[in-house]
């Protein structure tokens, strides 16, 4: 039996799995990726991307082939009884306000491709996890080809369960249980051709029809190939029963696709009497069916994301309603939280390895519990056939038309931009009154231009400007932000910058100093306490803001411009500290007045490095 020694063997090659290996890989990490699965999937399975998941796509270099190959619509549209009763405008504070819609075998095949192009780590398909031991130093695998039954074992400091519901990683250590409830109400899920009443409504926005009990949701799709008709290609999926739940064989989920094997999937005449009932008066007819099934829904969690050198993410953590399109979002985040967090540990960065390690869990765990109480609940209130329940989703609708917040937060909520970190994390720091509070993801801002131009380097093109945030992306370690900016009026703390500077040095961060372009007076030569070995990292750490007052500057969405103009702001005004995470959420925010303030601040680096 052949032996290989890795840093981390995943368990899983989906998106989840594929985007882990990706970061892991990106970062210098040796990974062995293994599958059962011939390749990537071949249909459509989960489509929705949301806002905050193509944030962080953006910020490791991904976003553009996903956008490039995905379908954007502007909001949704919903039907009762057929006839149009509301929309859900695309209305989010993040540059990817819209809907997403990207077939999962098109996303697994561009993070495939990067793993391929990118890193040295490529998926071993056609071979499943056997089993595997931990002891304290490492993990101790047994791989096999599904084919020729060829057997492998692989050392791994850690291994990773991003292997469905249904998951090895998790099923082969008793300690781990997945507890929750069966929806026994039979759903169906299709990718067909559309065509008829009010076709082109649906494809600028997504459509929810509902009758009763029932609900039926269409998504438009990408063509596979051009019409010269007025067809469409879409997804249809919804619910041929009324609501049940069972809360038997708690361990053993029934969750997702039910195979051909069990049970024929939908016919296209089974499929368009049921658009029928559910859109009349509406009339669409429905052809060339690309593929179907039934499927189940369980909600289930893990008791815990981490046992000892085990970690779970995706639906192999957690399972739920497909309601929203937050399964693939989810797991995706989960693989984003932990994947910096590794490589921290392997590469003796942390101070505090299983404490860093813990916080994966204790992190990503709330958030589990949240979507799948949000996505339940909205099951129950869209599947019921309780007549209180059918008054609830009669108001709902109602108030729906008439209050523009409420079409506001459905939409943001869909497109996770309240997803924060659980303000109870121990790897967060504190955030003063009226600063952006940790936990929170870094907001899109204006843009920044650079503050250091030495005239050997300066380009014949314009000026740089970048927003705060696109001067994180591809970026594998923590930052450290001075925010420095004042008014004309106002005097800058010179010496606190100086200082801020010289006592990061030390640490393996980014830093960034920001200060108004008025106060930057001198653009041509480094600042006298640069080193000359750190004038490189100067140029990318010094930037200028133009203007302040807009409520999308830096400043503004740090909390300090409100300090700055207050009628009792002095001519020597605070700066904002942040330390800002990997993975773009806000660890620390702190105002800073002098260097005793600065020094205080700057403490929470120290307990986060070794």
């Amino acid at each position: 039996m052949s032996q290989i020694k890795v840093d981390v063997l995943v368990s899983g090659a989906g998106p989840v799995g594929l985007f882990f290996a990706y970061q892991m890989a990106k970062r210098g990490h040796s990974v062995f990726c293994v599958d059962p699965k011939l390749g990537p999937t071949d249909q459509s399975r989960a489509l929705l991307i949301s806002a905050r998941t193509l944030e962080i796509l953006e910020a490791r270099g991904l976003v553009a082939e996903i956008l490039s190959e995905a379908y954007v619509t502007s909001g949704m549209r919903m039907y009762r009884n057929g006839v149009y009763k509301a929309q859900i405008e695309a209305d989010a504070d993040t540059p990817f306000s819209h809907l997403t819609v990207l077939m999962q075998g098109i996303t697994e095949r561009i993070f495939g491709d990067r793993l391929n192009e990118d890193t040295d780590c490529r998926v071993n398909w056609n071979t499943e996890l056997v089993s595997y031991t931990q002891n304290k130093d490492s993990v101790t695998s047994i791989v096999r080809n599904v084919q020729t039954k060829e057997e492998q074992q692989i050392e791994s400091t850690y291994i990773i369960g991003a292997d469905g519901s249904h998951s090895r990683v998790r099923k082969s250590n008793p300690d781990w249980t997945y507890e929750g409830v069966s929806v026994q109400t039979k759903c169906f899920v299709a990718d067909l051709t559309l065509k008829g009443d009010n076709i082109k409504n649906m494809t600028d926005k997504s459509s929810v029809f509902m009758k009763g009990s029932h609900a039926l949701g269409v998504i438009r799709l990408l063509p596979l190939k051009e019409t010269d008709d007025d067809s469409h290609h879409f997804r249809i999926f919804g619910n041929l029963e009324a609501y049940q739940c069972s809360e038997q064989n708690q361990n053993d989920p029934t969750h997702g696709l039910i195979n051909k094997n069990q049970e024929e999937p939908p016919t296209l005449e089974f499929l368009q009497s049921w658009i029928d009932e559910i859109t009349c008066p509406l009339r669409l007819e429905a052809s060339d069916i690309v593929w179907s099934s039934y499927f189940k829904i369980n909600e289930r969690i893990a008791n815990g994301f981490r046992k000892n050198r085990a970690f779970l993410i995706g639906d192999a953590a957690h399972c739920h309603s497909p309601v929203g399109g937050q399964g693939m979002n989810l797991g995706l985040q989960d693989a984003d939280n932990l994947a910096w967090k590794m490589s921290d540990v392997l590469r003796n960065y942390a101070s505090d390895p299983e404490k860093l390690l813990d916080s994966y869990s204790n992190e990503r765990e709330l958030q589990a519990k949240k979507t799948i109480e949000t996505t339940s609940n909205t099951t129950k209130t869209g599947f019921s056939s309780s007549a209180l329940v059918g008054s609830v989703r009669s108001l709902f609708l109602t108030a729906a038309l008439i209050l523009p917040q409420l079409r506001h937060f459905a939409f943001n909520n869909m497109m996770q931009m309240y997803v924060t970190v659980n303000p109870n994390s121990d790897i967060l720091g504190t955030s003063d009154k009226g600063l952006i509070e940790v936990g929170h993801f870094l907001p899109d801002t204006g843009t920044l231009r650079k503050s250091i131009l030495p005239k050997a380097k300066r380009p014949h093109n314009a000026i740089q400007r970048n927003s705060l945030r696109e001067l994180l992306f591809h970026n594998e370690s923590y930052t450290a932000i001075l925010v420095a900016t004042c008014f004309q009026r106002q005097l800058p703390n010179s010496d606190l910058i100086e200082k801020f500077w010289t006592r990061t040095r030390a640490y393996p961060i980014k830093r960034l100093v920001i200060q108004s372009a008025w106060h930057c007076h001198i653009m041509g030569k480094y600042p006298k306490y640069v080193s000359k070995d750190e004038e490189d990292t100067a140029e990318e750490s010094f930037y200028s803001e133009e203007r302040m007052d807009p409520s999308f500057s830096v400043t503004s969405r740090v909390g300090l411009y409100p300090f700055l103009n207050a009628y009792f702001a002095s001519e020597n005004p605070p700066s904002v500290l942040l330390i800002i995470r990997p993975d773009l959420y806000v660890a620390h925010s702190k105002f800073i007045n002098n260097e005793t303030e600065l020094s205080g601040a700057l403490e929470f680096l120290g307990s986060a490095f070794a």
